[in-house]
């Protein structure tokens, strides 16, 4: 990147480390300990269970540089990027923090002494302006008379729509839980640009850094309670203070950024080195480059949806641009090329990858929106008013991806106007049913809390545990009676949260053998570990003591099914290739599903593979060892990383001697062979790039291979053949079955032509219509069409009646021409003629189908009272 980016860089973080601060490295892109949200959008987020006092941080002071994402949800900055100087999809974030430690005085002189003195950022005291919640007298006494900032630079929040603690000013982490006032930096940017902090904030007022007090808890009553300790959650956006340090008025004018563009037009060929377009393509490629290299991929779902919506979005830049043929995979290497050497060397090591995924996609895209663009040249060409509806341009947006800002631009070649009105109320209906739909929604935080539930139970099936807390629909309780469905915490249990892919246990909680809680579900939230349950037995009450007991059978099938997804990931690398990597994984009792990366096609001999060298492992009886290292001493890049918390300064590592070694919390088996045996059940894919294998271990194994090996010897008993010869007597029998089928089709055919004939010679014709009424021997009634088709093209004001007889039942058809069926309906004819209850009937009134039951005198009579009624029907019209 540029210079100045890297020197912001570099001066941040030894400031506060000066300033007594650990600098730790940001967290992954995806976030590990957080669900509620798609992407990391801050730096504090995975400081969010030392800020929610689920945890003790092991540093007071922590400062950081974090990638971040932001793009749904809350923070959705889309739509802007591109089309303002500041806002980006991808972005670093440069934060300090303070878990107890330092609050609002130092914070504030920390985030002046940077900003403003020569030896660091040196900005011009009179430029800058603050915000403050309207409340929080305390912060705006600091700047007003430590720091001296002159009253009319000062800006006080209120909340919006008279909702208290509405306000950009004051911070929550949800509808409950922490939350304080903040304080906010803007840099008047001048430029001869009119306004005031209070009106021109975004255009001439630019935010650089917000900084978050973070000293209550919100309770469900709306109530602030003071929390025990306070903490200080700051942010700064690393492109923004460096584009102001550099004088620049935009973001995109940064020295690496101008180089991105430079490129891009080398496949644009524009003149205009400004053009929005160009930005949205910049932006686009760096967050698609580092979403890609997380793990992601594009797919219509969650995060790979989002990174389908950037690519595509930019795809539809280059397109507005005039660039129709695929470029935007050809701008990775020209980015990577551009990022500081820490980041090049972490890139290079993913980029075939990432240049295939985005190729892939882009290919794709380029073939939907060509068909897109064919259909919007025909709404076009049918639009007789020169006008497209908002339905119209929705639909071509919503299935095709064309961009509004596209379709706008061909309509305005051929002088077609759009209802942009109506089609932003289609947006909006869809963002409101998204916004419903949201899966990422997050659970209430109901009470900050200190307390920890210690997990005893890698060795121990049972414990002796204090009741620490009780629930029921999220609301704390003293005491759990017979039938309540509720959640318990302990102090200390056995019972497994899940996590890491493995399923949480069940079991049972015991008092006295007299009150019973059964456990469902046991779920992980900060340090405590909660059991989801019914109280099926008498009752329980908080500060009690019990004995908690999961169910071993369970637990062991669990376990076995976690050792084999060690052993299946192992042997994926060692067969394919260490840049296989896991997608994703579910580790229950009955089976275990393992998701992972590979361009190439999964073969049936691969899996057979597969399943051959993990049950070599297993049957090897290799020892599973499990042991805790602290991080500094873990050297080897042997060890596999999935779930890397940065922050624990202990890592578990489960062993399994010469095939593999994992990161992992979960349960294991003490050896190989007590995983008995292993069978893969299915494989398939489910994104581009990303497989998925169902596989089963133990018992249920071995149920599933005897249960095939029935199923193979009681087709061979069908085949009168034994097992070796199955597949060939298989084969001939298809052979045979082929043979017939096709001399059946040639008879039908020859059936449909001699029926045809004698249809024809039968034809009634009565005030000049056509009536045709037939039985057909015992054929298909599929083949209706056929005869239909063929007695059209010869008589064109008609009525046919078909039927025949098939698998015992009466199967029937009248078709009537349109120019008729205004006054002889089909449904009415078949409805009126039937004196039982038609099996099925369906149609309208030129064309009616359906079938019955009737033996051979009703059908005969059926037949008269249809050719009789029909004649009286044209009759009536002579």
């Amino acid at each position: 990147m540029g210079n100045k980016i890297e020197e912001v860089r570099r001066m941040f973080l030894e400031f506060f480390s000066k300033k007594k601060h650990k600098i730790i490295e940001g967290s992954s892109l995806i976030p590990n300990n957080d669900k509620s949200l798609l992407f990391t959008n801050a730096g504090m987020n995975q400081f969010k269970e030392y800020f929610l006092g689920y945890k003790k941080p092991f540093y007071p002071r922590i400062t950081t540089i974090q990638k971040c994402i932001r793009v749904g949800g809350k923070h959705n900055d889309l739509e802007n990027v591109g089309f303002t100087n500041r806002h980006h999809t991808f972005f670093e974030m440069l934060g300090n923090f303070s878990f107890g430690d330092y609050f609002k005085k130092e914070a504030i002189f920390y985030a002046w002494e940077l900003l403003t003195d020569s030896k660091w950022f040196g900005l011009e005291k009179k430029k800058i302006y603050i915000t403050v919640y309207y409340t929080d007298i305390e912060t705006y006494n600091i700047w007003y008379k430590n720091i001296g900032i002159p009253k009319k630079n000062i800006l006080l929040v209120k909340d919006k729509d008279n909702i208290l603690y509405n306000s950009d000013n004051f911070w929550q982490m949800s509808e409950t839980g922490p939350c304080g006032p903040s304080t906010e930096i803007f840099y008047d940017l001048g430029c001869n640009l009119k306004g005031d902090i209070k009106n021109d904030i975004g255009n001439r007022f630019i935010e650089i850094w917000n900084i978050v007090f973070i000293q209550f808890n919100k309770n469900l009553n709306g109530e602030l309670i003071p929390l025990p300790i306070k903490s200080v959650d700051t942010g700064m956006g690393l492109e923004r203070i460096s584009s102001i340090l550099e004088g620049l008025d935009s973001n995109y004018k940064l020295y690496f950024f101008q180089k991105i563009i430079k490129n891009i037009n080398n496949y644009i060929k524009t003149k205009n080195l400004g053009h929005n377009s160009l930005k949205v393509i910049a932006d686009h490629i760096r967050s698609s480059i580092y979403l890609i290299s997380e793990g992601i991929l594009p797919s219509n779902e969650k995060r790979g949806y989002i990174l389908r919506r950037i690519i595509r979005r930019a795809i539809n830049h280059g397109r507005i641009l005039g660039r129709k043929k695929p470029f935007f995979y050809k701008l990775v290497t020209k980015y990577i090329k551009y990022v500081n050497k820490k980041e090049r060397i972490f890139l290079y090591k993913k980029i075939d990858n990432i240049i295939h995924i985005i190729k892939t996609e882009e290919e794709n895209f380029n073939k939907i929106i060509n068909s897109g663009i064919l259909l919007l040249e025909k709404e076009i060409k049918k639009s007789n008013k020169n006008y497209l509806s908002g339905k119209q341009i929705f639909y071509l947006y919503d299935t095709f991806g064309l961009s509004p800002d596209l379709i706008q631009n061909i309509c305005i070649d051929k002088k077609i106007n759009l209802d942009k009105k109506e089609f932003t109320k289609y947006m909006e209906i869809q963002r409101q049913q998204s916004r419903k739909n949201n899966s990422f929604k997050k659970k209430i935080n109901l009470y900050y809390k200190n307390k920890i539930s210690k997990f005893d139970g890698y060795k121990n099936f049972i414990s002796y545990s204090k009741i620490l807390d009780i629930y029921i629909n999220e609301i704390l309780i003293d005491k759990i009676n017979f039938g309540d469905i509720g959640e318990i915490i302990l102090d200390i249990t056995p019972f497994y949260g899940e996590s890491g892919g493995q399923i949480g246990d069940i079991g049972y909680l015991e008092k006295d053998k007299k009150n019973i809680f059964q456990v469902y579900n046991t779920k992980i939230q900060g340090n405590l570990i909660i059991h989801k349950g019914k109280m099926i037995l008498g009752s329980l009450k908080k500060d009690d003591y019990l004995y908690s007991k999961i169910n071993k059978l369970n637990r062991m099938m669990i376990s076995r099914n976690h050792s084999a997804t060690h052993l299946l990931h192992s042997v994926l690398r060692k067969k394919f290739g260490t840049h296989v990597e896991q997608k994703g994984s579910l580790i229950n009792d009955q089976y275990l599903r393992f998701d992972f990366s590979y361009n190439n096609p999964l073969e049936l001999q691969d899996i057979f593979n597969i399943e051959k060298e993990i049950n070599n492992y297993i049957f090897k009886n290799i020892p599973i060892q499990i042991y805790i290292k602290k991080k500094k001493e873990i050297q080897n890049n042997n060890i596999i990383a999935l779930f890397n918390d940065k922050y624990d300064n202990t890592i578990r590592i489960v062993d399994i001697k010469n095939v593999s070694k994992e990161f992992c919390c979960g349960t294991h088996v003490l050896n190989t062979q007590e995983i008995g045996f292993f069978v893969i059940i299915k494989f398939s894919n489910i994104a581009n790039g990303i497989k998925r294998i169902h596989a089963i271990t133990h018992n249920l194994a071995l149920e599933y291979i005897q249960k095939q090996n029935k199923n193979i010897k009681f087709i061979s008993k069908i085949f009168r053949t034994d097992e070796e010869n199955l597949i060939k007597n298989i084969l001939l029998d298809k052979k045979k079955i082929n043979i017939l089928k096709f001399d059946i089709k040639e008879l039908e055919e020859y059936i449909v032509l001699k029926e045809e004939k004698i249809l024809a010679e039968n034809n009634i014709i009565l005030n000049d219509i056509n009536l045709l009424i037939s039985k057909v021997y015992s054929l298909n009634p599929k083949i209706f069409s056929f005869f239909i088709k063929k007695i059209l093209k010869k008589f064109k004001k008609t009525i046919i009646f078909l039927s025949t007889k098939w698998k015992k039942k009466i199967f029937f058809i009248i078709k009537i021409t349109k120019n008729i069926s205004k006054k002889i309906n089909a449904i009415e004819i078949i409805q009126k003629n039937l004196d039982k209850k038609v099996c099925k009937l369906n149609g309208c009134a030129n064309i009616a189908q359906g079938s019955i039951y009737l033996n051979k005198d009703e059908y005969y009579f059926f037949l008269s009272k249809i050719r009789l009624f029909i004649l009286n029907k044209i009759n009536k019209l002579i």
